[in-house]
């Protein structure tokens, strides 16, 4: 279960409404991401989604500031 966590995380950012709990959910998807991405046997078709995943966080985090 610990490879979809960070999906997650990161679902659960990405639909959030409330502008005080972006931030806080943001940060916990992040923090999934890179534990997962410090994992070397994720696999290079996940690392992509991952990729992916955090640009959005990323603009989300643009656009929301």
């Amino acid at each position: 279960m610990a490879e979809g966590n960070w999906r997650e995380l990161y679902k659960a950012a990405i639909l959030e409404l409330i502008p005080e709990l972006l931030h806080i959910r943001v940060k916990l998807a992040e923090d999934a991401i890179n534990k997962r991405l410090a994992d070397a046997k994720t696999p290079r078709s996940e690392r992509k989604e991952i990729e992916s995943a955090l640009s959005t966080l990323r603009e989300l985090k643009r656009l929301k500031s």
